[in-house]
């Protein structure tokens, strides 16, 4: 009875919007509408910086810069940093080099705003080394070597969630879940038992819940050959490239079609559901259990596995 009038005492506030080429939304536990007011511009401004489809975001300016320094604010230092640290740890499986091959296979235009297009220098290549890449934190420039480009992507989404929800956090309010797209960043008092409960929706039957998850301090992240699909030369296409070969990644009997990843951070969860969806049945989750994170998947047949750690988290 204490926990129900505790959370009674405290306003529930939720609110949902467009953005990042998806929906967010966002919860916030003894706030007011200016913390949904701030977490809609905050992830808008971020969206104006990452966003490859805007000719003007820093992103595009830097993938269009050919090695001369570009400048940019932290958040995008941050996000770069984020980009060559994944790839580091997931051993090339999370590429954020891969966009010229998206734009090959036929992902160039938004899909939320077709009018929205990706423009690439002549000479862009996927699979490209990151050790070249120059950062200057006093002078806030980045430079990229000529030949590589960079997609934000789903990291970004996972980015966007962490800084908002810590911002918002810093507010003196009481607790806040923002979702971005199915990339959640919970902290502090829950919206349910004061736990952020999390269900983690089926990829084969659109609304069924197939695991539940409950966190005080997180992050989940969920990625899925299903959620982003188009044609292209007449065949269907999905944005899980396989780094080496450029090419969607094939599904069979087998395949993992969704990886959700708990995480501290949801840029990490984001960096590791990559990884595995990518690697596919070829990675066991030794590289899950070796970053303290945790796993559940989801194979084409329906099968489900989880890694050691996720059952500390399911409800």
């Amino acid at each position: 009875m204490q926990v129900v009038e505790t959370l009674l005492t405290r306003a529930l506030l939720r609110g949902e919007f467009a953005v990042m080429g998806n929906t967010a939304k966002i919860t916030v536990v003894g706030g007011s509408q200016q913390h949904l007011t701030f977490a809609q511009e905050r992830l808008s401004q971020l969206e104006q910086m990452w966003s490859r489809f805007l000719p003007h975001s820093e992103i595009s300016q830097l993938n269009s810069a050919q090695s001369k320094p570009v400048v940019v604010h932290r958040e995008t230092i941050s996000l770069v940093k984020y980009m060559i640290a994944g790839r580091q740890l997931t051993y090339g499986l999370f590429d954020p080099t891969i966009l010229p091959a998206l734009i090959a296979s036929g992902y160039q235009a938004s899909i939320t705003n077709p009018m929205h297009i990706t423009l690439l220098p002549d000479g862009a290549k996927f699979n490209q080394s990151l050790d070249l890449i120059a950062i200057d934190e006093q002078e806030l420039t980045i430079s990229l070597p000529n030949n590589v480009t960079l997609d934000p992507g789903a990291i970004g989404k996972g980015l966007a969630a962490d800084i908002v929800a810590t911002e918002l956090m810093q507010q003196n309010i009481s607790g806040v879940c923002v979702n971005v797209g199915g990339d959640l960043r919970c902290i502090g008092i829950g919206d349910l038992n004061e736990e952020w409960i999390i269900g983690i929706e089926s990829p084969i039957f659109q609304g069924e819940i197939i695991n539940v998850v409950s966190l005080h301090d997180g992050a989940v992240a969920t990625s899925s050959v299903r959620a982003k699909l188009w044609q292209h030369d007449g065949a269907s296409k999905h944005h899980v490239i396989n780094p080496i070969t450029g090419l969607s990644r094939t599904v069979e009997a087998k395949s993992l079609l969704q990886v959700s990843v708990l995480a501290h951070g949801c840029v990490w969860a984001e960096v590791f559901a990559t990884a595995l969806l990518v690697a596919d049945s070829g990675m066991n989750f030794s590289i899950i259990d070796d970053n303290d994170i945790a796993a559940f998947v989801v194979r084409a047949d329906g099968g489900t596995a989880q890694s050691s750690n996720w059952v500390s988290f399911q409800r």
